[in-house]
């Protein structure tokens, strides 16, 4: 009878199908199909609602994942924000205190494309292969201009 309905043997009939099967029988059948159909249309639409639902829980599990994801990347970000804040907040302060104190090497180490790749790489969290490149060139550019040092006092 399946292949008179046009429906495929290999799944369960549904309700329609159940009732154009009984639609051919006579008229005082149609009680007794009608209450053969109600239970059946009952349970479909109970594992429909059951199929829905559980794809609502993994939409909504999927969607607190994806937002505790964001937070942590955003955790991160920001603590390497303060890391580049504190770094360049040191080699700064180092870079005044050794330029205060006739040391000229050390602060000239401490300031310019040096401080400016330590913080690109804590705050952006990435680095060129041209930074050590920059921070070597203008390492010897400054010192080349610096002034001869007199010997210490004895």
């Amino acid at each position: 009878m399946a292949e008179e309905i046009g429906t495929q043997p290999d799944r369960q009939p549904s309700a329609l199908d159940i009732a154009a099967q009984w639609a051919q029988l006579p008229a005082e059948h149609l009680a007794v199909a009608l209450g053969a159909l109600e239970p059946q249309l009952a349970r479909e639409h109970k594992l429909r609602m059951e199929v829905e639902r559980a794809r609502g829980q993994a939409e909504l599990t999927r969607l607190r994942a994806e937002a505790a994801e964001q937070q942590r990347v955003h955790g991160r970000h920001v603590l390497g924000v303060y890391a580049g804040l504190a770094v360049a907040l040191a080699t700064l302060g180092a870079s005044v205190y050794f330029g205060t104190h006739d040391q000229p090497w050390l602060a000239i180490t401490f300031f310019g494309p040096t401080l400016l790749a330590l913080v690109k790489i804590f705050t952006l969290r990435r680095s060129d292969a041209d930074d050590a490149k920059h921070a070597a060139a203008a390492a010897r550019t400054a010192a080349a201009n610096l002034p001869a040092q007199p010997p210490p006092p004895i």
